[in-house]
Order: structure tokens, then sequence, then C-alpha cells
């Protein structure tokens, strides 16, 4: 079976892309990691791309699917999957934050109850409203396809944001040591 062109090329992106994050650092960045604050950052990174992995795994194998029976490669954003995914990303995000506050224990409790409203009002109830409107509507309008889309991006760029600060929050004031990564 033939491969198409996009899909190679995404492909051959992606791994290209792994190459260069497995790459040993170089020495004045390993140099800088000697703040327990940034091995705690580190680490908090990988753990929420290879979370961020297997939230977007599902969408690759429709996308797969997709190219293999001749659609687009774009045709998952016609998808109600997407919406879904841009669900589990925002409440995954809420997830880590409450789990970096809680082990910090912070005096008040403003400013991680005004992050999770925010990620509650303008992420995950936008993409289940979203993700209803995909569902009973058809044909699918334009606009809610770019929506869609948008949603999903704001899903990821607030999960890594949020994600990465509350994991290392909680790895940092959880006793968990880290040392191995230094």
């Amino acid at each position: 079976m033939a491969c198409h062109p996009v899909f190679f090329a995404l492909v051959l992106s992606i791994q290209k892309g792994i190459v260069e994050l497995t790459k040993d650092p170089p020495a004045s960045v390993v140099s800088n990691l000697d703040d327990p604050h940034k091995i705690h950052r580190k680490a908090a990174m990988y753990a929420i791309l290879g979370d961020l992995l297997f939230i977007v795994l599902p969408l690759v194998v429709i996308s797969i699917v997709d190219v293999s029976v001749g659609r687009s490669l774009f045709a998952i954003i016609e998808s109600p999957e997407l919406s879904f995914g841009s669900a589990v990303l925002f409440g995954q995000t809420i997830i880590k934050v409450v789990s970096g506050f809680a082990h910090t224990k912070p005096t008040g409790a403003e400013q991680p109850v005004f992050i999770i409203a925010l990620i509650i009002v303008f992420g995950l109830v936008p993409s289940l409203v979203v993700l209803a409107l995909l569902l009973s509507v058809n044909p699918i309008p334009y606009g809610l396809q770019l929506a869609q889309a948008g949603i999903f991006a704001l899903g990821v760029i607030v999960f890594g944001f949020f994600g990465v600060n509350g994991h290392a929050q909680s790895l940092r004031h959880g006793g968990k040591a880290i040392e191995r990564l230094s």
C-alpha cells in the first residue's frame, strides 16, 4: 500500500523531533540542571510530554486510518474525537494543577481556584459544547471545525504550561527524589 506524501512527511518530521529530544544536551545545559527546581521541571516536562503522547495517540490512529481509506490527513477536524481529546487535555490539566497545589499546601486557595475556574470556563466547557454540537449537527459547519481545532490547540498549550508547573510542584514538594535525572 502506498503511503500518502503528507503523511510520510509528518512521520519523518516526528521522527526527526524524537531524535533531537533523545540527544544528550550540551554541557552548558547540563551544568544549569544543578538547581533542584530545574531538575523537577525537566522531570515534569518529560512526564507531561508522555501524557500528551498517549492523549494524542488515538487521534494519530484515526488520522492514519483516514489517510488509508483516501480521506485527507486533516479529516480529523470534522470528527468529534478532537473535541473529546480537548476535554481530556483540560481535565488532565485540572488534575495536575490540583495535585501541585495540594503538595504545596498554599495558605490561600485563591490562586488555584482561579486557575481551575479559568480552565473550566474557557477550556473544558467550550470543548464539551463543541463536542455536543458536532454530535448533533450534520453537515458540520466550517466555523465549528475551526473552533474545534483551536480549542484542541489551546488544550495542548494549557496542558503544557499548567501541567508542567503543577507536576513540578508535586515533585518538588512531594518528597520524591529526582536525582536520577541529574
